[in-house]
Parts: C-alpha cells; sequence; structure tokens
C-alpha cells in the first residue's frame, strides 16, 4: 500500500528517469520504477472460479501522446482480473507476465463507465484512444512487436464488443462475419489440402507444398476482406482476423480438447448440466467443421 498519507497523484512534468514514455511510480513520481505490482486477490462469485486482484499501489503510466495517466484512483474500489483472455487462447498470452502493468492500466482506464472513472489523466481518454495506449505501454514494457500487435488487436476488438446491443452492434456483425469467413475457409483450404474437397481456387489440384503456400497466402489476404467493417477498428480488425486464420487449427484443437475436459470435470464433479452444456459446446464447433466438409464435396 502506498505509505500512510500519501495518495496517488499526477506529476506536474515528466519523470527525469523517462525519456519520452514509460511507467512511474504515482506516489514518488522521481523516484525510478521498480516494475513492481502489489495484487491481493480475492473471489468474485458464487462457484468460486472467477478470481479478481486490488491493486494496492497505484501504477502511473506517462504516454507521449496523452500525457500521464493513473491507475486506479482509488484502491479500495477498483478490482481487475488481470490479463483478459479466453482460456483457449491462454497458450499464446498467459495472464500475467512482461505485459502485467500495461494489462492493469488498460483495465483501469476502461473500468468505471457507469461511475466516476477508476483512473486519473489530465483529460478523459476514449476508447480507441486507451488501445493505443495500451499498444505503446507493452512497447515500453518490451513486448516484442508481434506479440503487442496480436495483443493490443484482441483487446481493441474486445472493447468494441463490450457495452449494450445498441452501441455495439455494428461490432459484433464484424465478429461474426470475420470468425466465419476464417473458420470456414480455413477448413476448406485445410480439406482441401488433404483432397477431401476441391472447391477453392487458390488451392486446386497442386503438389502440397504448392498448396501449403498458397494457403498460407490466402490465409494472409483473405481475412482483410472483412476488416472495414470494424470502422475507427479495421486495423486491429485486420490484424486478429489474420491472426485467427493461422492459428485456427491449433486453437480449435485447444477448444475442442478443453470442452471436453471440461465436460468430464464436471460429470465426475456431480454437476451434469454443466457438463452437458459443455459437451454441447464441443459438439456443436466439431459439427460446425463437419458440416463445411460435408456440404462442400
Amino acid at each position: 500500500m502506498p505509505p500512510t498519507g500519501t495518495a496517488p497523484r499526477l506529476p506536474d512534468h515528466r519523470p527525469a528517469h523517462l525519456a519520452r514514455s514509460g511507467f512511474f511510480d504515482p506516489v514518488h513520481p522521481e523516484v525510478p520504477w521498480t516494475g513492481e505490482v502489489e495484487l491481493r486477490r480475492h473471489l468474485d462469485g458464487g462457484d468460486g472460479e472467477r478470481e479478481r486482484f486490488r491493486v494496492l499501489r497505484p501504477i502511473g503510466y506517462w504516454d507521449a501522446r496523452l500525457g500521464p495517466v493513473v491507475v486506479p484512483a482509488d484502491p479500495t474500489t477498483f478490482s481487475t482480473d488481470l490479463t483478459s483472455v479466453p482460456r483457449a487462447l491462454s497458450w499464446l498470452v498467459p495472464t500475467t507476465g512482461r505485459h502485467l502493468p500495461a494489462a492493469i492500466v488498460h483495465d483501469g482506464l476502461t473500468a468505471g463507465a457507469d461511475g466516476p472513472p477508476s483512473y486519473l489523466a489530465a483529460a478523459p481518454v476514449d476508447p480507441v484512444g486507451v488501445d493505443l495506449l495500451f499498444r505503446r505501454a507493452l512497447r515500453d514494457l518490451g513486448v516484442t512487436r508481434l506479440r503487442r500487435g496480436v495483443m493490443w488487436a484482441g483487446v481493441s476488438l474486445w472493447t468494441a464488443l463490450a457495452g449494450p446491443p445498441r452501441r455495439t452492434w455494428r461490432a459484433w456483425l464484424a465478429a461474426v462475419v470475420t470468425a466465419t469467413v476464417v473458420l470456414v475457409l480455413g477448413t476448406l483450404s485445410t480439406a482441401d489440402l488433404f483432397d477431401a474437397v476441391d472447391v477453392l481456387p487458390w488451392m486446386g489440384a497442386r503438389p502440397w507444398w504448392v498448396e501449403l503456400g498458397t494457403g498460407a497466402l490466402a490465409a494472409l489476404v483473405v481475412p482483410l476482406l472483412p476488416a472495414p467493417l470494424w470502422g475507427r477498428r479495421r486495423l486491429a480488425g485486420a490484424v486478429a482476423g489474420v491472426a485467427a486464420a493461422f492459428l485456427l487449427h491449433v486453437t480449435v484443437g485447444v477448444l475442442l480438447a478443453s470442452a471436453g475436459f471440461a465436460a468430464a470435470d464436471a460429470l465426475t464433479s456431480g454437476r451434469p448440466r454443466r457438463a452437458l452444456s459443455r459437451a454441447g459446446a464441443g459438439l456443436a464447433l466439431a459439427g460446425v467443421v463437419a458440416g463445411t466438409v460435408v456440404l462442400a464435396r
């Protein structure tokens, strides 16, 4: 916790130990930031499985474009789930790691939509600006270019999907179209590679290594087509679409394995309804993949 009698504050000028941007201690801005993050874990909900964390010591970030921000404004009321990542992608982006401070700052800047801001800043930050700040913060933490690009795209689209339907229906439409294009064409490309179908012009009856190359090229180009549906976030939509296309096979495999394990775990724990829902989700995904191949034959 911050020392007694002190509170997080916005510095009047950029701390001397920062070049253009970077993290700082909001209690003692002139002291170089050590990188320490102090958290307290608690459980949210009755199932005992949803973790939340209190940020005991606020984190400051000086952005080259937006100036200083501090998260949280009040450590007694703000909590975070750290890095919000679907379980099927936790192998790619873990909940914690080098990127954690940036994830907490992003959570603070996007929380509190229905109440007072959960951050301190010279001026309010719009959602797209928050996502770009997140990408710059990842850079300052030393996250590699490819990984921070994928993380920024995922967070940006997740932000677009959060909120009431009247504000997010366009983003959901873009998400459904992108996911359908990637899943259907990715499934057909894979089936064509193994000569199960012959429907895609970029595959055809060619040597396997040529089809592998043309399939990879299609995975790079085709997901760009629905990107304009994301509007201001079209670049993030393009990055996420291409990443999803290249990671399709491993993601589908992990989803199926996770659904099977979750169903077995729930069944052996005496929760048949949960087991049925998990098994149903896995069977639905497998049905979509198999149905796509069957209809294309």
